[in-house]
């Protein structure tokens, strides 16, 4: 076995550095479609909408919600996202402690999460002792109800794998006979 040269040496080191310098960051999205203050009221809005999300390369938490939002009540009459993470909060369908901001790409198990809540599905014995909030246990059931593709919770979406899972989602719907969605606001 060859010698280590200080050289070689300084090279690992600056490497290992940089690699640990780099961390785990959620990837965050610059140009968001959602305007601050707009709500996308009419049917030409929302058509628009739909088909622009399917375009992108990461859904942000707003768009994420303001979709769900339309998926589950057909309208979002808020107008800033923190309006929509209490929407959702109220409905039980985010965790109280969710704090993500929203430009950061929306992970599998935010949306999992949220999806259940949406769709009733209680799922197995963890899903149930962990109230439903747990990104890990909501993925793996909607994979199992076939709503989501194999993977991960910490993975992202792009539009269009987000925009075929809200099918995927209406599809679970009319299979269960469900015309609305339970998630109902708490009183």
């Amino acid at each position: 076995m060859p010698r280590p040269t200080l050289k070689n040496c300084l090279l690992a080191a600056m490497m290992f550095s940089s690699l640990s310098l780099m961390g785990c960051q959620s990837a965050r999205i610059e140009n968001p479609l959602i305007a601050p203050g707009v709500v996308n009221a009419d049917e030409e809005q929302q058509l628009a909408f739909w088909h622009e999300l399917a375009q992108r390369p990461l859904v942000a938490n707003d768009e994420a919600f303001h979709a769900l939002l339309l998926f589950v009540d057909g309208k979002d009459e808020n107008t800033d996202y923190a309006g929509r993470v209490e929407a959702l909060k109220s409905r039980r369908m985010l965790p109280g402690s969710f704090n993500a901001p929203a430009d950061q790409a929306i992970t599998r198990g935010d949306l999992a999460v949220a999806l259940a809540g949406a769709l009733d599905i209680k799922g197995g014995v963890m899903m149930r002792l962990t109230g439903g909030t747990s990104a890990r246990y909501a993925t793996r059931e909607l994979i199992y109800q076939g709503v989501y593709p194999q993977g991960v919770e910490y993975q992202t979406f792009t539009g269009t794998q987000f925009v075929g899972i809200i099918a995927q989602a209406e599809d679970y719907q009319r299979e269960h006979g469900r015309k609305e969605t339970p998630a109902s606001p708490v009183e």
